[in-house]
């Protein structure tokens, strides 16, 4: 690998380190730790919060001049209040190091991530003069994430580095999802990463502290926070600042401390202020301290002559960082006195040169700024923000998009809505092709807030808004915009609001009929023709929309003439609009092969186009149905473009729906602690957006993974059968009591349930789920007259799977209850061609746990029958499968086929035999074993074919004479 000089620290982080650094020893003794085990090889991420002036850069700045002393590589990049293009701080990161390095000497380093990174740093052509732009349109963003993440592992591949991510605070979320990405990738390179923050109101990022909060599960991960400096540390500057003596220190700290709350800005500023008005004699005997860091600030401005204070305003409008040129072109002043304000500034440590620039000039705190703008009257400020915009106009730097577009949007009632509009909307449009949907959305909104526009464009800007909220997951806010937009008076703009929100709200999976209220009278009185392709797209979107209304047959006779009009029309892009909103018509058995070739059919056309966002959705379909189906091969295929799919999109819903199908498969494979990671992964998703019931989704994805590994007896002191059912899931606690074996409670919930009209529930999505719970109920209870009702709804799913809600619950062939139903009404030909069938499936799906079970179920079957060696042959196998995986509920189950005593009699039955002798009713043995009434009942009748007693006196006397009474 090429030789490359790292870049130098940049000028403000080593001012930082000019005054002392004291009261901070632990975390200097956690920075040392850490770079020990940086050096061992694994990545170590150190987060420094605080509020405004704790010190948090100062505490980084020792850390990096220390590392940088040393040899060590750093790189700097840091966050600004002003309007940013998505991940700034890594950019500038990337720049320092491209310019520093010499060119050529970072290409291999580049390698294959140049096309990528290109995207953050123009300086990779230094490097890689010939390299090609990447996709400008639908690029994946994971694979910009991964770039930087490879260009980072290579870069620290011969000795450790370190980055640092200043004023993380004002970060925008795609500049956070990218160190998310970044910290997680890199888990095993020699890198410390340092991140400082505020944490404190009105700068707290509430995103900002969801991901710290989420990156803590990772080793490596830790975070510092600064409180103020106590008594003895205040002393210890003042010592060495002021050269007092030990005792005048510690009188002068007692007093700075009360004064300040030891916040290490508020006291350098003020000992600053008192040392050029007396020194720190004043502090006890005047009450002349600032209130705040404002006040000193604002005194000091005053003391510099109103001419410097307007140059320092100018430049603090252009921003945390301007240059001269920049300064001088948007000053009320002339070039001399511009000039000398500037350097008057420098002189009193307002601001500072940027090192190895031309007349890059920065504030010496970002506080500094903000006290300067916050302290200016708004008209004032609007001129001077005309006059930055005026002075950057016209250079050819994309990069200065987004603040020619704040620019102008604050300067605009001075005449400038044309360059408002303009820039803002090419900001808006530089975001979302960076993928950066959350900052495409806010500009789009404060473009839409100009007021010279019409209805109309303020209404286009406002749908382009809504968009990228639903991208970003925040389907509220998407809704409430559409919403707005559905009053409109323009029947096109009503029409393109009802298709958003149908949008919107399919992805929270909220069951209502407002999109379907909205999108019926758009389409009455939008005045298209039935096949222009603007009416056909809402017609699908219609569809959808009624499926979700609960109309199920309206919604496929809707969306069966969108898909036949858009076929006729050739358009692609309705087609396959119209094909992905009938994916939501349903997955019942009818509807399987249909729904299989619709989502294969969509996928193959979202790949061709490369359009991510429909692959995820096509794919998340093709997966279920491909399980329902039992399509082992279409199912990996499917989840190879839900992977493919997620990573390049990085949205929330498809996130959370991604996590779900990986926990299903891991939950198939037996891999019951990866069931659970993922199925927490998918909770975290679902927190991202205002999904309908995501925290539902992962009880029941817990539930099934708790019940196989026998860990909800616990609960059976915590029930007993007469919980209310009002504000209750009852299908759940049916399934809660079955596992527990509560009689009381499995007649009465399953009576409940029986009660509905079943057949208008078939449609619904919880349906497979529901039904499986009610059948293992009925079975337990030995209930016929249930089972004849359900039989019947359960043989429409005969030689499929059953599948239920977001690919969250998975029984398995509906084969094996059809065995099991027969089995209790006797009918032996049926039972075991049902117990083939769904072994064939099972073992065609490459399922362990449900191979396991029917294994296990068929076991018992033929136990029953008394065929005990075949019994004992199919639990031996069904063990051998559950013990390595954990699945105890399959080894309890095939524990009472063991024989190990007289007369063919299983462990199980033995355990009943002793506890019929001791007098217990077949209900007071099934609650003392955790089974059944009726399981207990089938126990004692075998019992007493198999020793050939005629009743339970015989059966006890039997039990005696055997010594089984223990």
């Amino acid at each position: 690998m090429a030789q490359w000089v790292p870049p130098p620290l940049p000028a403000e982080l080593l001012a930082r380190r000019r005054g002392p650094l004291v009261g901070r020893a632990a975390e200097l003794a956690a920075f040392e730790q850490a770079w020990e085990r940086v050096e061992g090889g694994t990545r170590q991420a150190v987060f420094i919060g605080g509020e405004p002036g704790a010190g948090k850069t100062r505490l980084a700045a020792e850390v990096a001049g220390t590392l940088a002393g040393h040899g060590v590589p750093v790189l700097v990049g840091s966050s600004t209040a002003d309007a940013d293009v998505p991940y700034a701080p890594f950019a500038e990161a990337l720049d320092r190091l491209l310019l520093a390095a010499p060119p050529g000497s970072l290409a291999d380093t580049l390698a294959d991530a140049g096309a990528q990174l290109r995207r953050l740093s123009t300086q990779v052509d230094r490097h890689l003069p010939d390299i090609g732009p990447a996709d400008e349109v639908g690029a994946p963003r994971q694979a910009l994430f991964d770039a930087l993440t490879g260009f980072l592992r290579r870069l620290a591949a011969d000795s450790p580095i370190a980055l640092i991510l200043d004023d993380l605070h004002w970060a925008q979320l795609p500049t956070l999802v990218m160190l998310e990405r970044v910290v997680i990738g890199c888990a095993d390179v020699a890198m410390l990463v340092i991140a400082t923050f505020r944490s404190t109101e009105p700068d707290r990022s509430d995103e900002l502290t969801t991901r710290l909060a989420e990156l803590h599960r990772f080793d490596g991960v830790r975070r510092l926070d600064l409180a103020g400096l106590d008594t003895e540390a205040i002393a210890e500057f003042v010592r060495r600042t002021q050269q007092l003596a030990p005792a005048s220190a510690r009188t002068a700290a007692a007093l700075l401390r009360d004064k300040t709350g030891g916040n290490p800005f508020f006291l350098t500023e003020l000992v600053g202020d008192l040392e050029a008005r007396g020194g720190l004699g004043t502090l006890g005997v005047q009450q002349t301290v600032p209130a705040s860091i404002g006040d000193a600030i604002a005194r000091r401005l005053s003391g510099l002559g109103a001419g410097v204070r307007v140059v320092i305003e100018q430049a603090a409008v252009l921003g945390e960082t301007f240059d001269l040129p920049a300064l001088i072109a948007a000053s009320e002043t002339d070039l001399a006195a511009t000039l000398a304000a500037v350097d008057s500034a420098e002189g009193v440590g307002l601001i500072r040169p940027v090192r190895d620039s031309d007349g890059e000039f920065s504030f010496v705190h970002a506080l500094t700024r903000e006290a300067v703008v916050g302290g200016m009257a708004a008209s004032r400020l609007r001129i001077m923000h005309a006059r930055a915009a005026e002075a950057l106009e016209g250079r050819a730097d994309p990069s200065l998009i987004p603040r020619l577009a704040n620019h102008y949007l604050r300067a605009h009632v001075l005449g400038y809505h044309e360059q408002a509009l303009r820039y803002a909307h090419q900001a808006a449009r530089m975001a979302e092709q960076s993928l950066a949907y959350e900052d495409a959305a806010r500009w789009f909104e404060r473009a839409a807030s100009l007021p010279e526009l019409s209805r109309t464009d303020r209404a286009r800007l406002d749908l382009d808004a809504a968009a990228n909220h639903v991208r970003a997951g925040d389907f509220a806010r998407s809704r409430a915009i559409y919403e707005r937009l559905s009053a409109m008076d323009d029947p096109l703009i009503r029409l393109g609001a009802a298709v958003g929100y149908e949008e919107a709200n399919w992805r929270r999976g909220q069951s209502d009929s407002t999109a379907a209220d909205l999108l019926a009278s758009a389409l009455e009185s939008c005045g298209l023709g039935t096949d222009d392709l603007r009416y056909l797209q809402a017609l699908g979107s219609f569809g959808r929309a009624l499926a979700f209304a609960g109309e199920a047959a309206r919604a496929r006779e809707v969306g069966n003439n969108a898909i036949d009009r858009a076929r006729a029309t050739g358009d692609q892009a309705v087609l396959m609009h119209t094909l992905k909103t009938s994916l939501w018509h349903g997955l019942t058995p009818e509807l399987c092969e249909a729904q299989a070739e619709r989502s294969a059919e969509v996928s193959r056309m979202a790949l061709e186009r490369r359009d991510y966002e429909v692959l995820g959705a096509s794919s998340h379909f093709r997966a279920m149905v491909s399980y329902l189906a039992g399509r082992p091969d279409d199912l990996a295929a499917s989840t190879a473009d839900m992977r493919r799919a997620g990573k390049a999109i990085g949205q929330p819903v498809f996130g959370f729906v991604g996590a779900c199908v990986e926990q299903a498969l891991a939950y198939l494979r037996g891999d019951f602690t990866g069931a659970e990671r993922w199925a927490d992964i998918a909770l975290r998703a679902g927190d991202l957006f205002d999904a309908d019931d995501t925290a539902g989704s992962n009880g029941v994805q817990m539930f099934m993974i708790r019940r196989e590994t026998s860990e909800l007896k616990r609960f059976a002191g915590f029930i007993d059968g007469s919980e209310t059912f009002a504000g209750r899931w009852v299908p759940g606690l049916l399934a809660l009591y079955t596992e527990l074996n509560c009689e009381a409670g499995m007649t009465r919930a399953l009576n409940h349930l029986l009660n509905r009209k079943l057949g208008d529930r078939t449609d619904e999505a919880q349906w497979p789920m529901e039904l499986a719970f009610m059948v293992e109920a009925a079975l337990e209870l030995g209930n016929r007259e249930a089972l004849h009702s359900l039989r019947p709804y359960m043989g429409r799913y005969a030689a499929k799977n059953l599948v239920a809600g977001q690919f969250v619950a998975l029984f398995g062939s509906a084969d094996r209850y059809l065995a099991r139903i027969a089995a209790l009404d006797g009918d032996t030909e049926a039972a075991e061609r049902h117990f083939a069938a769904a072994l064939e499936m099972d073992r065609r799906m490459g399922s362990v746990v449900h191979i396991a079970e029917t294994l296990a179920r068929h076991a018992l079957f033929a136990a029953s029958r008394g065929r005990t060696e075949e019994a004992r042959r199919l639990a031996d196998e069904a063990r051998a499968i559950a013990t390595p995986i954990g699945q105890n509920r399959v080894v309890e189950l095939v524990d009472a086929v063991l024989v190990t005593g007289p007369d063919g009699l299983t462990d199980r039955e033995v355990e009943v035999l002793r506890l019929l002798a001791e007098g217990l009713s077949n209900r007071a043995i099934g609650e003392r074993l955790y089974i059944s009434t009726n399981t207990a009942a089938n126990h004692v009748r075998n019992i007493l074919i198999k020793t050939g007693a005629a009743n339970r006196t015989q059966a006890a006397m039997y039990a005696a004479d055997h010594e089984l009474l223990g």
